[in-house]
């Protein structure tokens, strides 16, 4: 049966459509939201054992504008304001991670 690998040994991908600002939009914002929640659940943890729960309130103040975000991206706006939602999340989400 003769191999069905390609000669180079590289995988080859098929021809995928760049991602649009709609998407890479969602993409940036779930990510926050996803490291919102994972701060969230630290946080709650510490403030049973006493630290002070301002950072809680913030945190769970900007994991429902990014979810808000989410939305009204998943209801529609234009290409314009995408753009601006998937620049804004992506460097939100590079602080939070520490440029990563």
């Amino acid at each position: 049966m003769p191999d069905a690998r390609p000669q180079d040994g590289h995988a080859q991908m098929p021809d995928l459509p760049a991602a649009g600002p709609q998407e890479r939009a969602e993409r940036a914002v779930r990510a926050v939201v996803a490291w919102y929640s994972s701060g969230i659940r630290d946080l709650r943890r510490a403030v049973r054992e006493g630290a002070d729960p301002a950072a809680l309130d913030v945190l769970l103040e900007a994991r429902q504008q990014a979810m808000t975000d989410l939305q009204q991206l998943k209801d529609g706006m234009d290409t314009g304001e995408a753009g601006r939602l998937a620049a804004h999340y992506t460097a939100v989400l590079r602080e939070l991670t520490g440029g990563s």
